[in-house]
């Protein structure tokens, strides 16, 4: 009898431990309740949710009244990535693979601060570094490694993507339109460099991404600061308003498919200079207001 419950010990702690994560297939902790099901860490306030995923995709999401969310087809990504960039200068994207991420923080609805550690295809080891205070969320990164198939340099970047501001008005119709051009009279993206040159953007414009890099000048690392601001106001976001600045030592870049006009959805690039940002204290910052 005696040895029945052991040899039933044995086999349940072998279980035990054959259940549990090994190293190699380490993932991030996840949250388990309600709207972060799936969910790593988060954030949450009256006007905004963000929020990682286990799998490292980033949502940020606006907020309207009766903390409901002002749309679901109006979640806009912030999605990790390493370039290798090609002596051409056409850059090959690497993406993040979801089951090498880790972290030594639990899973939170409080983000305060957290590391996550992964690697990219073509196994290239990064980090990724998020802060938020007071309703600002911080973001950085850098590259632990080259990993073992790049031959050209490779370079941490985060984008962040906002849909098109009115799907379900078809341009090519005419009521549509009409009704098109009265909500995006006011929408627009408003980017400020360093020498405090303004320009503003409006939605109906076609855009040429060839002239709107606006790259803050190097400054000492010790006491970085934002230099570069981009704003985008939109109605669709129901008044609410969304700040993104960079430090020294990265550029923000504002990028569209195709030079299409800005309604139809445009992308915020952000990426630290490998050679000046060895430790990896650049930040891209957001906030909404």
């Amino acid at each position: 009898m005696k040895s029945r419950r052991w040899q039933a010990g044995i086999g349940y702690a072998l279980w035990f431990v054959a259940m549990l994560p090994s190293p190699a297939n380490a993932q991030l902790p996840s949250l388990d309740r309600p709207p972060w099901l799936g969910y790593f860490t988060a954030f949450s306030n009256n006007r905004f949710q963000f929020g990682v995923s286990t799998q490292g995709k980033i949502t940020l999401r606006a907020m309207g009244g009766n903390d409901a969310l002002v749309s679901k087809s109006l979640q806009i990504p912030v999605e990790i990535f390493v370039e290798e960039i090609r002596p051409d200068a056409k850059p090959i994207v690497k993406h993040v693979k979801p089951e090498t991420l880790t972290s030594l923080q639990p899973a939170t609805t409080k983000l305060t601060q957290a590391v996550i550690h992964g690697k990219v295809t073509g196994d290239t080891a990064f980090e990724i570094s998020l802060e938020q205070d007071r309703g600002r969320i911080s973001l950085g990164g850098r590259l632990l490694n080259q990993g073992t198939r790049s031959k050209n340099p490779l370079r941490f970047s985060l984008r962040v993507g906002f849909p098109a501001a009115y799907p379900r008005l078809d341009p090519n119709d005419l009521v549509a339109s009409k009704a098109l051009q009265k909500k995006i009279q006011r929408d627009r993206v408003i980017l400020t460099s360093t020498d405090g040159r303004r320009q503003t953007l409006t939605f109906d414009q076609a855009f040429d991404p060839t002239t709107k890099n606006l790259t803050p000048p190097s400054a000492a690392p010790a006491n970085p600061v934002v230099t570069t601001t981009l704003s985008v106001e939109s109605g669709a976001y129901h008044g609410k308003k969304f700040h993104f600045g960079t430090s020294a030592n990265a550029t923000i870049t504002l990028a569209s498919t195709n030079r299409a006009a800005l309604h139809k959805g445009f992308s915020i690039l952000w990426a630290p200079d490998p050679a000046k940002d060895l430790e990896g204290k650049a930040r891209l910052t957001l906030e909404v207001k």
